[in-house]
């Protein structure tokens, strides 16, 4: 195989994973606001915590995009190439989940202490 293939696919695969990554913070961006602009009370501070958490999203789900470890040595074949792909894509969404998970923990712990400070 030449590496010409491999570096199409590697950008093809960088490119699902990049649209995966914003298609996730558009699905959460609005009930994002909503929380923050509940948990703290004023629009310009919700905006700016929508906007780390946005940005923190992408940064988790690029840097799993850009993980490469494609065999290109003798030995590659499409299979090989298919489980690279699979291998760069696994990577993505479990760093997303990993970072949506943390998310969730935190906001949750500082949607406990909202309401225990509100009573």
């Amino acid at each position: 195989m030449e590496n010409s293939t491999f570096i199409v696919t590697y950008l093809l695969t960088f490119l699902v994973c990049l649209i995966l990554t914003v298609g996730l913070i558009f699905l959460i961006n609005k009930g994002l606001k909503k929380y923050f602009e509940h948990l703290s009370q004023d629009t310009e501070i919700a905006n700016f915590f929508v906007k780390i958490t946005n940005i923190i999203i992408l940064l988790g789900g690029l840097s799993a995009a850009l993980t490469s470890g494609y065999n290109t040595g003798k030995d590659a074949n499409w299979l090989t190439l298919i489980w690279n792909i699979t291998g760069q894509l696994n990577e993505s969404l479990g760093r997303l989940f990993l970072t949506l998970m943390i998310f969730a923990i935190v906001f949750f712990i500082l949607h406990l202490i909202a309401r225990r400070t509100n009573k």
